[in-house]
């Protein structure tokens, strides 16, 4: 029972990150990366890292309730997550290889990759134990993080790459609720 309140609980603190994320991001241009949005002076970088924090406990609520491998990249995330959202990017969010970063910069992109990459494992380790929920989210969250990637590499910022990357951290946010919910309709597997 208590792994199912604790499902709950990270369901529910999942789609209020979520809306936090989307009322910080709205106001920003297509083209801006979606972390333009947690520098300050932007309208709500206080959304922004609430959103961000709020995912980063998410996982971790996640991580505590599946006792599966799925835990695992869960897990590691968390860190990542946080520290994304501790370490705002210098304004604009410049990246390499078009435009010149500080280390600030890096740091905050590297552990945003990796907090995303390591939700998108789980969310293949979720597929592969059997969850067909899981097994639709990376047919379509895949595609557009691998999308988002080559749009970062191959044209730099643009409407593009903004809206790929907006597209894939919708699905990953989507998944970790939808796996939450799913968590609280039956016990976590083991193993």
């Amino acid at each position: 029972m208590a792994s199912r309140a604790v499902a709950a609980t990270a369901a529910v603190l999942g789609a209020i990150s979520g809306l936090l994320l989307v009322r910080a991001v709205a106001p920003g241009a297509l083209d801006d990366y979606v972390s333009a949005s947690g520098v300050p002076g932007q309208p709500h970088p206080a959304s922004y890292r609430l959103g961000i924090y709020g995912l980063a406990l998410t996982a971790g609520l996640l991580a505590w309730v599946t006792r599966s491998i799925v835990a695992l990249p869960l897990a590691v995330a968390v860190p990542m997550i946080a520290l994304s959202g501790s370490v705002a990017c210098t304004p604009g969010c410049p990246l390499p290889p078009y435009e010149q970063s500080t280390a600030q910069d890096l740091l905050h992109a590297t552990t945003s990759i990796l907090g995303v990459g390591l939700c998108a494992l789980a969310m293949l380790a979720a597929a592969w134990r059997g969850s067909t929920f899981s097994r639709i989210a990376v047919f379509v969250t895949w595609p557009l993080l691998a999308g988002t990637a080559i749009g970062i590499v191959a044209v730099g910022r643009g409407a593009v790459t903004g809206v790929l990357e907006r597209l894939g951290l919708v699905a990953c946010v989507v998944w970790l609720v939808g796996f939450a919910v799913q968590l609280t309709r039956r016990p976590p597997p083991h193993g």
